[in-house]
């Protein structure tokens, strides 16, 4: 035996020699021992009714829109007389512009009144020395039959000469409404809204920018139907949300329903959905600000449910730890339909009753 061997053999013989009378003063009495209780937070699985909700935030909406047009002959801009977001009243100035016109045009108008105005004075002097003449001769003649004659011509020419007067006015007059007209539309114009409501789009313009018939000035949201757009795609027709708007103390409860979603229309998406408010009370005092949305994406009457702080993630599968009567734990799998932030909604792997820990 080599010394090592010899060391440790010695060591072992020391130890095993220890008084036994020390080591049974140490031992605990077995009455005063307590088994160790072990305390579980736990929670039961029963039937009830699931939700799960969502929340977004959504912005007025008003659908009633007049797009405003500027209708004429080619103008120059002058100046915008609304700024983005100004409530009008219809008939209001929006646009102030100079209307450009031919000036061809306005010089045949120019001449052909001349014109008519010289022949109406040479037709009228014409007329007028006729007349003259008719009545010398008239006081010349001493036959009475060719003096009646005379007269009756006397009469027709004094007719004629109001006939034409009255015809060449009336042309005079509306040649000089044509050059009217024309002067107007190149005098400074305005553009002015159709209805009633708020500038929501406006078309930005420089000085001497050219207007063409049919070019848009601006836009005019009806503020009399406001609906309310959400961006989101989980949103279906008819849902009930409940809304809250205004700021700080001033917030206020209100419901509304869809009006419009992606589930409207075969084949159609889109991500937004516009909500229409229900009637509130008339004495509320609050701004649309701020606007959240909640509803009920899921809702369902008596399924079975457990605590979500109950399942953990293992291997991709779910699972719980059961608790018996007897204390024992069991590892149980479960399959899950849905989660929100307070529940699960089981469908296999659990029953009513059982108690599940929550870790």
């Amino acid at each position: 035996m080599s010394r090592n061997k010899r060391l440790a053999a010695l060591l072992t013989a020391l130890l095993l020699a220890r008084p036994t009378a020390l080591a049974s003063s140490e031992l605990i009495a077995p009455e005063q021992i307590v088994a160790d209780e072990v305390k579980y937070k736990t929670c039961t699985v029963e039937y009830g009714e699931f939700a799960k909700q969502i929340m977004m935030s959504c912005s007025q909406y008003f659908p009633l829109v007049s797009t405003v047009r500027y209708r004429g002959d080619t103008a120059v801009y002058v100046e915008t007389l609304v700024r983005r977001g100004q409530e009008v009243k219809a008939g209001d100035a929006l646009l102030r512009v100079r209307v450009l016109y031919d000036e061809v045009q306005m010089a045949e108008l120019e001449l052909a009144y001349e014109r008519a105005a010289e022949a109406c004075e040479e037709g009228v002097q014409s007329r007028r020395e006729a007349i003259d003449e008719m009545e010398r001769a008239l006081a010349a003649e001493r036959d009475e039959d060719a003096r009646q004659t005379m007269r009756l011509q006397l009469k027709k020419l004094k007719l004629g000469l109001e006939q034409f007067i009255y015809q060449q006015e009336y042309a005079l007059a509306d040649r000089q409404r044509q050059i009217d007209e024309l002067n107007e539309r190149h005098a400074v114009s305005l553009v002015t809204a159709p209805i009633d409501g708020v500038v929501s789009e406006l078309t930005y313009l420089r000085d001497g920018d050219k207007l063409y018939d049919g070019s848009v000035v601006c836009q005019i949201s009806s503020q009399e139907v406001m609906l309310l757009l959400a961006k989101d795609n989980r949103l279906r027709y008819g849902m009930e949300v409940g809304l809250e708007t205004g700021v700080n103390k001033n917030r206020v409860q209100l419901t509304g329903h869809v009006v419009a979603a992606t589930d409207c229309l075969k084949g159609v998406i889109s991500e937004y959905a516009l909500v229409e408010v229900d009637p509130w009370d008339e004495g509320l005092d609050f701004n649309w600000r701020n606007i959240r949305l909640t509803a009920d994406l899921v809702k369902v009457g008596r399924v079975l449910m457990v605590d979500r702080k109950a399942t953990a993630l293992n291997s991709g599968r779910y699972s719980v730890t059961k608790l018996r009567e007897d204390g024992v734990t069991q590892k149980r799998f479960v399959n899950q339909a849905m989660t929100n932030t307070v529940d699960i909604w089981l469908l296999q792997g659990l029953e009513e009753g059982d108690v599940v820990i929550i870790d």
